[in-house]
């Protein structure tokens, strides 16, 4: 998706700040002469107000840290991978006393002595002493190195541990590798690591290994193929392959993985005997061709499929593998594979009936206006729609279930065996948590369809955001929401009694602290303890465990005390959240009464405040999204763009943001899907407006230096700033834009705009590249050349009419990098330099 990022960001400092870090030297010469008695002076300090690029690159000033912690599958107990110059343990966190105990100990993480190993620095550092009892067993421990670890899985009953190594990015993610499995009852010297998928297998080939819930087996994917490995033999069996290169099986293409958020396409029953996956055939689908100029002597190509606006997709199926009789039955899916999305795949929970025979479907139409729910036969593959989610724009997908415990019907006079699924609806104008009742009819096989009872939990003119848990016990349900602040998150709480008896919970209860800021919360087994992070928009996070119910703090694993320190001591700077009226600045009735959320830092006068400002003193840069994927108005760190942006008001620059609409924030359905068929329209003439009403706001912005910057989604908005408003904008950056959207995928593009067969034209004069023509302040353009997400040839062809229209701009290509622009020696701190003079260039 076109998705705001979070980069290292850093500013430009002045030349003289520069050296004043540098620390005075002395020559060799000069320091052995006798004659020389003065010594050198010492280095200044460096000023804890001020930011510098250096400070922020080069130093660990402000540095982010948080302690890994994964809560058990079933227990109340915390996991931890410890690391120490030894090698790593794996330690078990009791809770609440948090006492921890090495459950997996550091010789269990080391691999056996390999030939050489004696002659290496290590070895030779032991001395001759070490070498000459090398075949002593307590010696030989010592010449033996730790396993190297990125991730590790323990299997459900503890026996057996995974570890996850020499991993290789695939798009976002590095989710290719290898795999290495221990058996952590053999204590024998025997006991080693084994390789998943065999010791010949290929090097950094294996995605995805997952056990099965009975720990006995792994299924993997490699080479788009899907194996099933026995954890005890070893024995190898395929599930699904292809001599295809283009027929994927268990997991996904680019588009499926970068806008539905798929990446493994495995499920395993619950019983573990069937394992469920999906398979695209991605044949037919164009080809996306990068050219690498750099990786060596002489360039090469990079292909790979994409499919653009109105182009063919791929074709997704799912299919069920039964391990007893080896064969795999395909669901029965409706409609063209190609002109639908399957855009999720759940089994039954295990406790209710019918769990290892029934597979819940998410099927999206390819406009994304209909959410088909299907129950589905795994026996016969035979699907029957339960339950159809609509829009006259566009609905979501839930990408991770939730279900009512069975004993909250314990006691319904009802047919009891039905599971309910708590579901997320925009139907009300708000969205909300609904409870569908899940039919369980012995066979589906004379079904077509089957309307699924649904009973509204939540209601009001406020959105739950997502939903966090739901109590073992069922007594409440506790979701993730912000009613009276759009910029915030916090817990929230409501009684399924209520929800369920047919009164609308419209007032939840608050959970967390009412401190303000952004809480996130990863919750225990039993929902009773969660760690809990929580950070504000000058506040780095702080990570806590604590009692949910009732609420209670119980201890802090890290609150980034240096950093907040740092931040604390950094010179004062004036920041408002704030909602701004713009019906003054349009004639478009729709706009009229419409009010904004904004954020802005402005530099402060002498009295540490902006009263004292001379009028039309300080210029203003805007940081834009406008997309409908994302929003920028949070309460929550933002990490160094924060403190990029935080050093340009120590050059004398405010920096603001705006949610317009369509942002992705907690203001009802109507807000958030007013953009549809108008991206780069009322995404761009909002962010005009609403920067028209801050001028008037704050008397101490300067109109005639107002300036614009953002990334992907951003980016475009930057460019149709500029193009549109060049009365508004003196300036932008533009970073990774899409200046065409039919270059863009068809997931993302077509979900917001619609068929470009049924609205070609707003795809076109939403489009920046369509209004260059109005360029006529400074712009700079940025680019990676090997961006798989937004291409560079968009932009190579926004060149080209820039170029016809004799539009001079500024432009970079970083050669090799991606949509992030951050691989390669020293890529963040040139790009935050080039960005930071060309901001000071034409702003101050």
């Amino acid at each position: 998706m076109l998705a705001r990022r979070r980069f290292a960001l850093a500013t430009l400092a002045l030349t003289a700040a520069f050296l004043g870090l540098l620390p005075t030297t002395t020559s060799p010469v000069l320091a052995e002469s006798p004659e020389t008695t003065v010594a050198p002076p010492s280095p200044p300090k460096k000023d804890p107000a001020k930011l510098s690029l250096r400070r922020l690159f080069k130093t660990s000033d402000f540095r982010s840290k948080s302690r890994t912690l994964q809560w058990d599958d079933t227990e109340d107990v915390l996991w931890e991978r410890k690391t120490g110059k030894d090698g790593p343990t794996l330690d078990q966190v009791s809770i609440p006393e948090m006492e921890s105990t090495t459950i997996v100990p550091r010789e269990k993480f080391l691999l056996p002595a390999e030939e050489g190993d004696l002659d290496s620095p290590d070895a030779e550092t032991r001395g001759d002493e070490t070498q000459s009892d090398a075949q002593d067993t307590d010696s030989d421990e010592y010449t033996r190195k730790p396993i190297e670890i990125s991730q590790w899985t323990l299997s459900p009953d503890e026996k057996r541990l995974l570890i996850y190594n020499n991993t290789r990015r695939v798009w976002r993610q590095h989710t290719r590798g290898d795999y290495w499995l221990r058996d952590l009852s053999d204590d024998s010297v025997e006991a080693t690591w084994r390789k998943v998928g065999g010791q010949d297998a290929p090097d950094a080939k294996t995605m995805f290994a997952t056990f099965a819930p009975n720990g006995e087996s792994i299924a993997f994917v490699r080479d788009n193929d899907l194996y099933l490995e026995d954890c005890e033999t070893g024995e190898l069996q395929m599930v699904a392959g292809s001599d295809d290169p283009r027929l994927i099986s268990g997991t996904f293409d680019w588009v499926y993985e970068e806008e539905l958020g798929l990446r493994n396409g495995l499920r395993f029953s619950p019983n573990s005997q069937k394992l469920a996956f999906w398979q695209l055939d991605s044949n037919g689908v164009p080809i996306q061709t990068m050219i690498d100029n750099t990786s060596e002597r002489y360039a090469k190509t990079v292909e790979f499929a994409y499919p653009k606006v109105g182009q063919t997709n791929s074709a997704a199926k799912v299919g069920v593998w039964d391990r007893t009789s080896k064969k795999t039955v395909w669901l029965d899916l409706p409609g063209d594979p190609r002109e639908n999305y399957i855009a999720a795949v759940d089994w039954l929970p295990s406790e209710f009936a019918h769990a290892n025979e029934r597979l819940l479907i998410q099927q999206l139409n390819r406009k994304q206006n209909q959410n088909h729910v299907f129950l589905c036969d795994v026996e016969t593959g035979h699907c029957v729609n339960i339950h159809t989610e609509v829009s006259d724009a566009w609905v979501r997908h839930l990408r991770e279930l939730h279900w009512l415990p069975g004993a909250v019907f314990a006691g319904d006079a009802s047919d009891n065996s039905s599971p309910r699924l708590l579901w997320l609806s925009e139907r009300s104008g708000w969205q909300h948590i609904e409870a569908i009742e899940i039919p369980s009819p012995e066979s589906l096989e004379e079904e077509s369809n089957l309307p699924s009872r649904i009973t509204p939990v939540t209601g009001g003119s406020w959105d739950v955001i997502s939903i966090a848990v739901v109590a073992k016990d069922g007594s409440h349900i506790d979701f993730i929401a912000s009613p009276e602040q759009p910029s915030q998150r916090a817990l929230y709480r409501v009684s399924l009694e209520q929800g369920l008896s047919g009164q609308l919970a419209t007032t939840p209860e608050r959970v967390s602290p009412d401190e303000g800021g952004t809480f996130s919360y990863s919750i225990s087994p039993t929902a009773e303890y969660a760690v809990e992070s929580w950070s504000d928009f000058n506040s780095a996070p702080q990570q806590r465990l604590v009692q949910l119910d009732p609420y209670k703090r119980l201890k802090a694993f890290d609150d980034n005390e240096k950093l907040n320190e740092n931040l604390e001591k950094l010179a004062p700077v004036h920041m408002e959240f704030l909602r701004l009226p713009i019906g003054e600045f349009t004639d478009d009735p729709a706009s009229k009464d419409m009010e904004l959320d904004v954020w802005i830092m402005m530099p402060v006068g002498e009295d540490n405040s902006i009263d004292s400002l001379p009028p039309k003193s300080v210029p203003l840069l805007v940081h834009v999204y406008g997309e409908p994927a994302g929003q920028t108005v949070l309460d929550q760190y933002g990490g160094m763009t924060y403190l990029w942006h935080r050093l340009l008001t120590q050059h004398g620059i405010a920096v603001a943001s705006v949610d317009n609409r369509g942002a992705n924030a907690p203001r009802g359905k109507a807000f958030r899907q007013s953009i549809y068929k108008q991206i780069g329209r009322i995404s761009i003439s909002d962010q005009a407006h609403a920067t028209q009403a801050m001028l008037k706001h704050f008397a101490a912005l300067d109109p005639e230096r107002v300036g614009l910057w953002g990334w992907s989604g951003g980016g475009s908005s930057t460019l149709n700033g500029l193009f549109q408003f060049p009365e508004l904008y003196s300036m932008g950056i533009a970073v990774a834009p899409v200046p065409d959207q039919l270059d863009y995928d068809t997931i993302y593009q077509e979900r917001y705009m619609g068929l470009v067969t049924e609205n070609r034209d707003a795809f076109v004069q939403g489009s920046p590249i369509t209004h260059a023509s109005g360029l006529s302040d400074p712009l700079l353009l940025i680019h990676g050349t090997a961006d798989d997400n937004v291409h560079y040839a968009s932009s190579a062809r926004l060149i080209n009419r820039l170029i016809a229209e004799n539009k001079q701009f500024q432009m970079m290509a970083y050669p090799g990098r991606t949509h992030s622009v951050s691989e390669g020696e020293g890529t963040r701190y040139h790009l935050r330099t080039m960005m930071t003079n060309f901001i000071l260039q034409h702003l101050k």
